[in-house]
This record gives structure tokens, sequence and C-alpha cells, in this order.
């Protein structure tokens, strides 16, 4: 974990500034989105910390996912996905949480996902809700007195190559 990811304060993790990468990677997108994003980060370390996270951007959107282990994607927790209009929070075992409030989507075997669109939608207490049930069930435990990190890893993007084979006239 690098310097800037996190700072402790008595005790509890605030995270600071986010990593140059993941900046680069929400540039594209409008003001609010970024801004909904950074803040549903901040949302996850507070409520999920100690995990692992990875970041990585995709043709369509850019992926933060984490993990209990540093095998986040097959020990994934959640994940949060940024669209230009919207960031998803998605739960990899969302079938298991307990959803009082009815805001969980999703119809397959085990995910779950929760469309926010603007800043007002993180104050639901039910967002706090699924983040502290999934890191329940993930076995994510927090001891007394010691410091909980949020260990990042940034996956840069591959160059676009051109076809290996010559174009037909």
């Amino acid at each position: 974990m690098s310097a800037h990811d996190a700072m402790i304060v008595g005790g509890t993790v605030h995270p600071t500034r986010p990593p140059g990468e993941l900046l680069e990677f929400l540039h594209s997108y409008p003001p609010p989105t970024q801004s909904l994003a950074l803040a549903v980060r901040r949302l996850i370390h507070a409520e999920l910390a100690p995990c692992h996270e990875l970041i990585f951007a995709m043709r369509s959107k850019v992926v933060l996912a984490y993990g209990a282990t540093e095998r986040i994607l097959a020990d994934g927790v959640c994940n949060v996905s940024v669209f230009p209009k919207h960031v998803t929070l998605g739960f990899v075992r969302g079938v298991d949480l307990d959803d009082r409030a009815g805001l969980l989507k999703g119809a397959g075997k085990g995910m779950r996902h929760v469309r926010l669109y603007t800043l007002d939608d993180l104050q639901r207490p039910a967002i706090r809700d699924y983040l502290r049930q999934a890191r329940r069930n993930a076995g994510i435990k927090r001891r007394r007195g010691e410091a909980a990190a949020v260990v990042t890893r940034v996956k840069k993007p591959r160059p676009i190559r051109a076809f290996p084979w010559p174009r037909l006239p």
C-alpha cells in the first residue's frame, strides 16, 4: 500500500487521495459521475477495510473490485462499475443480503446491484447496511486498536495493437 492510499487517524482509515491512475481513468466521465464514483470508493473503504482493491478500465466502464484477500476476483465482496450517467454498486453474493429496503436488482444466481445516480443516493441507510452485511458474509473482521488498511492495485490498460495479419486489398 502506498502512502497516499490511506491516512490513519485515531485507529481508523481515512482515505485521502485516490491513485493517479484512477483519476486518469475517470477523466473522460462527467464531473458529477467522477464525484459519485470517488464518494462510493470512500464509503466502501470506510465500511469494508481491511480489504483489497483492484482498479481497472474496460472499454465501456471503469471497475473497482473489492475482496477479502489479494485474490480479489476469486474472493470478491463487491464492485463498483462507473458508467457515464450512473455508478453501479454490485455485490458478488447479493442473494445472501437481507434486502429490507428493496433496492437490490438482478436476476442471476448470486449477483445483485444498486444503481446510484446522485450523491444523495449514498445517504440511504440501506447502502451502508448492504456493505456491512457483505463484509460480515465475507469474514472480514476488524480488530480493535489496529488500523484497517486497504491494499490497492491498479491494472494498467494494454496498448491497442493492429491486427497481426495484412489487410486484403
